[in-house]
C-alpha cells in the first residue's frame, strides 16, 4: 500500500469516528452529599465502526500508527458534549487516555488547550485519566507529557489503582490529583476484611499526598457504606447512576446519597460541627497569583507562617511556606529576582503537599492521615472540595479530645456503648427522619437478679460485658447498625434496611450464643444441676434456669410516615412483655400504615 493510500484510508477512518462516536457520561459524586463532582466520558458506538469491542478499537488505531489522532478526534466529541450539558457546567470531564499514545507514531502534544479554549472551558476542568493497562511508567514521552499538563494545570488520575504496571511508581513520581480504585477491591468490600484493609491503606497513603480518592464500580449499598467509612472521597457506579448518552437526563445532585447517609447511623456521629469550631480560617493564595503577592501576603498577615495555595477552582493544592521563600528574602536581590519573570520561579515551584480532609470526616480519621505522614502544618480542611480552613496539630488534638470527653459523659462505663441518652437521640432522630424499613430490638436479660444474687457483683458484670461483645462481634459486617446499652441488664440495637428475617435470625443467633457462652459462668454443680436456686423477690427460695436473654423486635415499614416516640415505646414494651413468654424468647411487633400486627414466633 501506497504513503497515499495509507493517508487516505486514515483520513476516512477519522472522518468515519467523527459521524459515528459518542459519549455517555457516568457521575462522579461526593461520597458524603451526592453533589456532582464530574463525568467520566465512555466511548460508545465503536459496533458502527465495526469493531466488536472497545479494546479492539483502540489496538487497530495503535497498529495503524494514528492512536493520537483518534484520541485527539475523540478528546474534540467529548469536550464538545461535556460542554453543552447544562449539568457539567463547573464540574469536571474525566476523560481515560490510552497509555500508548506517549509512544504512538503520530504523537504530537499540546492540542487540547486549543479544543477547550473553543469551548471557553478551564483546564482545570479536564481530568486525564491514566490506564493502567499498558506500562505508563516506561513509556517514552510520558514524564515529559504529564509535566506539560501540570504546566497547562490539566489534572491527572490514575484509573484501576491496584491492577495496574505502575502505579506506585508513578504516585511516587507524579502525584496524580485523583486515584481510581479498581472495581475488583470494591466488590464485596463490605464482607472482606482484606480488600478493606488493603483500600484503606491506599486511602490513608493518598490522602497523606493530598490526593482525591474515587472509589470507582459501587453498586450496593453495603458497597457504598463501607468506601464511605473507609474514608473515600468520591464515588462512581451502579449504585449512583449508569452511563447515559441521554446527557439531558444527568444531574446536579444525585438523591440516592445523601438518602443513604441519612439512614445510615454512623452520619449521627460526624465531627461537622466539632471540627468547624477549631477550624483557622487562614487567607489562602492562588496558583495564578504572581510572586509579589505572595511577598504582599507574608506582609500583611505576619501570624501566618503558611498560605494555602487554591486552584482556578477553588481546589486547594497545597502550602507555600514562609521557610522555604527565606532564601529569596533574605538575598539582597533574592525577591527582585524571584518576581522577574524571565527568572522563570513561579508559585508552582513553592508548592508543598499537604493531607486534605473532608469536613464531614471523622476526627479519628483526620488524625490517623496527620499521624502516619510527614507534614507538620497541619492538614487542610474542605467542604465539597472548596477550601474552608486549616487544622493545625494542636487544634486537632483538642477535637479528639473534646469528643473523647462527649463520649465518655454517656458512654456506659461497664459495656463501652452509647448510653440511654444515645438512644433516645436515636429513636428521636429515626422517627424523624422516616425513610426505608428500620428495625429496633429491645433485650432483657432473664433471671439475672438471682444469678447476681448467688455469684456476685463482678461475675454480674462479665456476664453483661460478655452480651455487649456478643453484639458488637455478630453486628460489626451489619451497615447502618446502632448499638446501645440502656443500663444494668437492658440493651438495644437499631438497624436500618435490613429485611425482617435477616434480623430475625441475627437476633435468635445473639440469644443463643449468649446462652451457650453464659453457662461457663456457673460452677460445676450448678452446671451438673442444670439450675440454681435463690429467694426471689418475696423472699422465697426458687430454681432458676442457666442466665438467657429475650429480644423484643420492632419492625417500621417505609411506607409508615409518622410515628410517634410514645407509639413506639408503647410497641416496644408489648413486644417485650411477650417475648418474656415466648418459648422463642423473641417476639416481633410490625407498626404498619393501619394497624399494629403481631407474631409469635414459634420455638428456634
Amino acid at each position: 500500500m501506497s504513503t497515499f493510500e495509507s493517508k487516505s484510508r486514515s483520513s476516512a477512518f477519522l472522518e468515519a469516528i467523527e459521524r459515528a462516536a459518542t459519549f455517555a457520561f457516568q457521575p462522579i459524586v461526593n461520597i458524603h452529599t451526592g453533589h456532582c463532582f464530574g463525568f467520566e466520558a465512555l466511548i460508545r458506538n465503536v459496533d458502527k465502526l465495526g469493531f466488536n469491542s472497545i479494546p479492539d478499537f483502540f489496538d487497530y488505531a495503535w497498529n495503524a500508527g494514528i492512536l493520537h489522532r483518534v484520541d485527539m478526534v475523540l478528546r474534540q466529541i467529548a469536550i464538545s458534549q461535556f460542554a453543552r450539558s447544562e449539568a457539567c457546567r463547573g464540574s469536571k470531564l474525566f476523560y481515560n487516555i490510552d497509555g500508548r499514545i506517549f509512544e504512538s507514531q503520530d504523537y504530537h502534544p499540546h492540542q487540547t488547550g486549543k479544543i477547550l479554549n473553543h469551548y471557553k472551558l478551564p483546564p482545570e476542568s479536564l481530568v486525564l485519566e491514566l490506564s493502567e493497562k499498558y506500562d505508563n511508567a516506561s513509556a517514552r514521552h510520558l514524564s515529559d507529557t504529564l509535566r506539560t499538563c501540570r504546566e497547562h494545570n490539566y489534572q491527572l488520575a490514575i484509573d484501576d489503582f491496584g491492577r495496574g504496571f505502575s502505579e506506585m511508581q508513578m504516585l511516587y513520581e507524579h502525584q496524580p490529583d485523583y486515584i481510581k480504585i479498581d472495581r475488583f477491591f470494591i466488590n464485596g468490600i463490605a464482607d472482606d476484611s482484606k480488600k478493606r484493609l488493603f483500600v484503606s491503606s491506599i486511602v490513608n497513603l493518598a490522602h497523606v499526598l493530598g490526593i482525591t480518592v474515587l472509589a470507582e464500580g459501587v453498586e450496593t449499598e453495603r458497597e457504598f457504606l463501607a468506601c464511605k467509612g473507609i474514608g473515600c472521597d468520591l464515588v462512581q457506579g451502579f449504585y449512583v447512576a449508569r452511563p447515559t448518552t441521554e446527557h439531558s437526563n444527568l444531574s446536579t445532585l444525585y438523591e440516592i446519597v445523601p438518602e443513604t447517609n441519612s439512614r445510615d447511623r454512623r452520619q449521627r456521629d460526624t465531627d461537622k460541627f466539632l471540627i468547624r469550631d477549631f477550624i483557622e480560617p487562614l487567607v489562602a493564595v492562588s496558583i495564578t497569583d504572581p510572586m509579589s503577592t505572595v511577598f504582599e501576603a507574608f506582609r500583611i498577615h505576619k501570624n501566618q507562617s503558611v498560605f494555602p495555595i487554591l486552584g482556578e477552582d477553588g481546589r486547594p493544592l497545597g502550602l507555600v511556606r514562609e521557610g522555604d521563600l527565606k532564601d529569596f528574602i533574605y538575598l539582597q536581590y533574592g525577591r527582585d529576582l524571584l518576581q522577574n519573570k524571565a527568572f522563570g520561579k513561579t508559585l508552582k515551584d513553592f508548592l508543598c503537599r499537604c493531607p486534605i480532609a473532608d469536613i464531614n470526616t471523622e476526627a479519628e480519621k483526620i488524625l490517623e492521615t496527620y499521624a502516619i505522614g510527614n507534614h507538620n502544618d497541619g492538614i487542610l480542611i474542605t467542604e465539597n472540595f472548596q477550601y474552608v480552613g486549616f487544622l493545625t496539630a494542636d487544634a486537632l488534638l483538642r477535637i479528639i479530645n473534646e469528643k473523647n470527653l462527649k463520649q465518655a459523659r454517656d458512654q456506659n462505663p461497664l459495656s463501652k456503648l452509647p448510653g440511654n441518652n444515645s438512644v433516645v437521640d436515636y429513636i428521636a432522630a429515626g422517627l424523624e427522619e422516616r425513610s426505608g424499613t428500620w428495625s429496633v430490638v429491645y433485650f432483657d436479660f432473664n433471671d439475672f437478679k438471682p444469678f447476681n444474687d448467688t455469684y456476685g457483683f463482678r461475675q454480674g458484670d462479665r456476664a453483661i460485658t460478655l452480651f455487649a461483645d456478643l453484639l458488637r462481634d455478630e453486628t460489626r459486617t451489619v451497615p447502618g447498625t446502632f448499638l446501645g446499652h440502656i443500663g444494668g441488664d437492658d440493651f438495644f440495637a437499631g438497624f436500618r434496611d435490613l429485611d425482617e428475617t435477616t434480623v430475625t435470625q441475627l437476633i435468635d443467633r445473639i440469644l443463643a450464643r449468649f446462652r451457650h457462652d453464659v453457662e461457663s459462668f456457673y460452677s460445676p454443680e450448678h452446671r451438673e444441676a442444670g439450675a440454681i436456686e435463690a429467694r426471689d423477690r418475696h423472699g422465697q427460695w426458687r430454681r432458676y434456669g442457666f442466665l438467657s436473654c429475650c429480644a423484643a423486635i420492632v419492625h417500621l415499614s417505609d411506607e409508615v410516615t409518622e410515628v410517634t416516640s410514645d407509639t413506639m415505646i408503647e410497641t416496644i414494651a408489648k413486644a417485650k412483655k411477650g417475648a418474656k413468654q415466648a418459648d422463642s424468647q423473641i417476639e416481633v411487633h410490625r407498626i404498619a400504615p393501619e394497624a399494629t400486627n403481631v407474631l409469635r414466633l414459634a420455638n428456634s
